[in-house]
């Protein structure tokens, strides 16, 4: 369509122009999006790559997700920008279907990869005593999520299209990537059960999954005050026992018959009595201190745990709240295959921003990482210190 053709003493390109300019604070918003998202992203694997290694199981998942998130970011932004710089000249139909491929593509993945964390954080958490994510489970499980991010995303192409978009005002008509008015009423009603029954089951899923996880840390927490207040008074009868002076008197005996029996691999609790008849040393003492260590261990790394879970219980959070204006707006495109061309100018602007909101999901976790996670803020404090303070050598003996 010619852009100079003049419709009521306005062009198309100047009408497209008056829109763009309309959604100017919606541009800037992206743009902020696309800064943080890729910067803070990036900051997450440069963490995971020189400082964090050996990552433990726990946070095998986070550089996959920082990663996905990173392309997501990049991809949205850049793709809603350039959608209003062309809200009404948007004439090339098979470009505007394979960038709502590639939107559905990114923003599935993001999902898939909480969905596995939050199965892994079930597993970790709700059944502890089972065996947890293998290696070769974790990768069979990314895999399978980039492969349902593509199936899931075939459909869309059909959907959506460069559709008529028509100016009550003006009288004039242009053209936009949105979802398409004609075509194949099947197609679109199955498009349309199949995004509707993948919200539903996700959302239902995660809410589903982390009300057991969240159940179970508050329980954890109860037990490991109790342990903590065990733990101390075992300490304290300890700390009484070694200051008591009968067993002063003894202490020289009863560490050189721990000596012997160490060395002569013996299983006996008690040793032989000694010439005044006494018994040299009694176990119990050694027993308290191992069982005390093995507990403040096993409280630690459940705390470990429950820090993590945490974390991702407050991204997922994110995440259902992110899509909420999202899922509504697409349902309400549905219903009204004009919402577009009916929505007020002054409107326009918000409605937008609801629509784009979603992509803050890509964009909170370094943040939720920063805030929650110590072992991780430290590391990108030293990681930031060695680019810009000391570009050299890391105080851990990491080269960048």
């Amino acid at each position: 369509m010619n852009n100079n053709i003049i419709f009521n003493n306005i062009t198309l390109s100047e009408w497209n122009d008056e829109i763009t300019n309309s959604l100017m604070p919606n541009i800037i918003i992206l743009a902020v999006y696309l800064v943080l998202g890729t910067w803070g992203n990036i900051l997450v694997l440069l963490v995971y790559t020189f400082h964090m290694k050996d990552r433990s199981d726990e946070r095998y998942f986070i550089p996959f997700l920082a990663f996905c998130d990173m392309i997501a970011t990049i991809y949205l932004g850049v793709h809603y920008i350039f959608q209003c710089f062309n809200q009404t000249t948007f004439s090339n139909s098979i470009l505007c279907k394979t960038l709502v491929f590639f939107v559905g593509n990114t923003t599935y993945n993001s999902v898939f990869i909480l969905f596995i964390i939050a199965i892994q954080r079930y597993m970790k958490v709700c059944m502890p005593l089972k065996p947890s994510m293998s290696i070769s489970m974790k990768k069979t499980a990314l895999l399978l999520a980039l492969l349902l991010s593509l199936l899931f995303a075939l459909p869309i192409p059909f959907a959506y299209g460069a559709i008529p978009y028509h100016s009550i005002n003006y009288g004039i008509s242009g053209k936009r990537c949105g979802r398409l008015k004609k075509g194949t009423p099947f197609v679109r009603t199955v498009y349309s059960v199949v995004a509707g029954m993948f919200v539903f089951v996700i959302v239902a899923s995660l809410i589903i999954i982390y009300s057991r996880i969240v159940s179970t840390v508050f329980r954890h927490l109860k037990v490991n005050r109790n342990d903590l207040s065990v733990n101390k008074k075992e300490n304290e009868t300890i700390a009484e026992d070694e200051n008591h002076p009968v067993v002063n008197s003894f202490k020289g005996i009863e560490m050189i018959a721990i000596r012997d029996k160490t060395e002569k691999h013996s299983t006996a609790q008690d040793t032989k009595p000694n010439k005044g008849g006494q018994q040299t040393i009694e176990m119990p003492v050694v027993n308290n201190m191992e069982s005390a260590a093995s507990r403040k261990r096993r409280i630690n790394n459940r705390r470990i745990t429950n820090k993590l879970t945490l974390i991702f219980v407050i991204i997922t959070t994110v995440f259902l709240l992110c899509y909420i204006p999202k899922v509504t707006l697409l349902i309400l495109e549905g219903l009204d295959t004009d919402f577009w061309e009916k929505l007020p100018a002054s409107q326009r602007p918000g409605v937008t921003i609801l629509y784009h909101i979603f992509i803050l999901h890509n964009i909170v976790n370094p943040i939720v990482y920063a805030f929650f996670d110590i072992e991780f803020r430290q590391d990108a404090a030293l990681l930031l210190k060695c680019m810009f303070i000391k570009p050299c050598i890391c105080s851990r003996g990491i080269q960048l």
